[in-house]
């Protein structure tokens, strides 16, 4: 009411685009979060004479918070008054049940950019998962973490979170009244479903797939059954030589049926887990992995000495092809790779170390194939002489993992091997939870990107999850972003359960692990 009468307005949603902020102090790391007001559009209507209108909207997908709610005039005027919504975070778990290994889409939204809002933690069972945030995603956190534990009921909690894990009691925090958006808790069961897991190499024989120990049960009474018929005393000599040959046919080949399904039961690959209960499935190893989207600056140069690579993202090992032109003919080349020296305390800088040495074609040009190098994650520079950033190639080098085993007892050692590691204190580290249980990290950066830990297989005989998180090493408190009280804004160390909100875009790894006895 009171606006003015018999006018065409709309509907404004007062928002912010926001982003992560990274400083070289000395060396890259997230020192808060910047924001630019928006104002999104909901709706039009028109006033009646009396200045009145109704209008029905739904609430936009955005950061949680105090959102203002303004009319303005169609040349984009605003109108007084101006109401306030309060956006609360909301998350949606699914499903609610399946056998261990299997995928639970998280979905939060209307997660904040304040402290206490920007970022939620994530348990199961009492167990530090990590953590979520959405401060590039407008608010909202999409990813997937697995099921894991024995059948029955597993718990699902998630709380708001600061510097480190959840903060469990908030609304008794004297700073409460500033928190934006509120503080929600949230709460979901998931049951996981028994099943019979066996191992690939158990049904490498048909027979496996249906049962070794039903097939070595009837093959065993059908040899019994033809052996019956050659003791069996016929009047008849003609009747009673055919019978006995094909008997003895039917004996040998029951007989020998009968030992191999005896035999796949005795196989240790053959073992079931201790879920007796279920669908038999065959242990099929998962290895996934979400990698966001990594975009590079073109080269431009089109003129003069320049070299570039084919293709300009890769991983250690793959083959790269390196082209160069313009250079002076039949002349010997040596390139060199930039690549990142120094520590946290004394900063880091960039240097160049010998890669190839080609020789230039009559034309000035070269082009060599060759491995990605072991070296650490993220940009590097390809670059003959004095070339300009511009004119040299240019390499990501992406994150890549593996595990050196899929099975076996409990107690396996399992050697899990990163590289493409970084070097900056946004992608010197790599989290690792095992069965939704973060275990530590692993860190890169005096091992040229190489990262190889080793952890020991545990729990009852099934499926194990083992994951790969990217995170933050380190950073300054921004005091610019904090309310009183608060502390840093990412939870240091701790995996980061939405890559696509990484500062750099780091990849996610999923691998499945089978214990088969324990």
């Amino acid at each position: 009411m009171g606006f003015p009468p018999n006018t065409s307005v709309y509907l404004g949603w007062a928002s912010e685009n926001a982003s992560w902020i990274t400083q070289a102090v000395p060396t890259p790391q997230v020192t808060g979060i910047k924001s630019t007001p928006v104002v999104y559009k909901l709706g039009t209507t028109t006033s009646d004479s009396s200045g009145s209108f109704s209008l029905s909207l739904v609430v936009p997908t955005d950061y949680g918070g105090s959102h203002a709610i303004q009319a303005y005039a169609t040349n984009g005027t605003a109108i007084s008054p101006v109401a306030n919504f309060n956006l609360a975070p909301s998350f949606n778990v699914s499903p609610g049940r399946g056998p261990a290994g299997s995928p639970i889409r998280v979905v939060g939204i209307g997660l904040g950019i304040s402290p206490y809002s920007d970022n939620y933690c994530l348990y199961w069972d009492n167990n530090f998962v990590g953590y979520m945030t959405a401060v590039s995603t407008g608010g909202v956190a999409n990813f997937t973490f697995y099921a894991s534990g024995t059948p029955g009921t597993h718990y699902i909690s998630i709380f708001a979170g600061n510097h480190g894990p959840g903060y469990l009691n908030p609304e008794q925090d004297p700073a409460v009244a500033y928190y934006n958006p509120p503080y929600i808790p949230y709460y979901a069961n998931f049951t996981v479903t028994a099943q019979q897991v066996v191992t690939s190499s158990a049904v490498g024989v048909p027979l496996a797939a249906f049962g070794a120990p039903e097939f070595a049960s009837l093959a065993l009474i059908g040899a019994v059954f033809g052996g019956s018929l050659l003791i069996s005393r016929r009047r008849t000599e003609e009747r009673a030589a055919i019978t006995r040959m094909v008997a003895a046919i039917v004996v040998i080949v029951l007989l020998a049926i009968g030992g191999v399904g005896l035999f796949m039961t005795t196989l240790p690959g053959a073992s079931s887990s201790s879920q007796t209960s279920g669908p038999r499935v065959v242990f099929s190893p998962v290895a996934t992995v979400l990698r966001p989207q990594i975009v590079l600056s073109p080269n431009v140069v089109s003129a003069g000495p320049r070299i570039t690579v084919t293709p300009t993202i890769a991983s250690v090992g793959d083959d790269i092809i390196i082209s160069g032109q313009g250079f002076s003919p039949n002349a010997k080349l040596p390139l060199s790779m930039t690549t990142q020296k120094g520590s946290n305390i004394s900063g880091y800088k960039n240097v160049e170390q010998p890669f190839a040495n080609v020789t230039t074609a009559l034309d000035g040009s070269f082009s060599v194939t060759m491995k990605a190098p072991p070296v650490l994650g993220g940009v590097h520079f390809i670059t003959a002489g004095n070339l300009t950033q511009n004119s040299n190639g240019t390499l990501f080098i992406q994150r890549t993992a593996a595990i050196s085993a899929t099975q076996g007892p409990s107690g396996t050692k399992i050697v899990v091997q990163l590289q493409g590691v970084g070097w900056d204190f946004n992608t010197n580290i790599a989290a690792v939870d095992y069965d939704n249980n973060y275990i530590g990290y692993g860190c890169g950066f005096f091992s040229a990107g190489n990262v190889t830990i080793t952890i020991i297989a545990t729990g009852a005989p099934g499926i194990h999850n083992i994951d790969i998180w990217p995170a933050v090493w380190f950073g300054p408190i921004a005091k610019s972003q904090q309310l009183p009280g608060a502390g840093q804004l990412i939870d240091y160390d701790s995996p980061l359960l939405t890559p696509l909100d990484h500062p750099e875009l780091m990849p996610a790894f999923h691998f499945t692990f089978l214990i088969t006895s324990g």
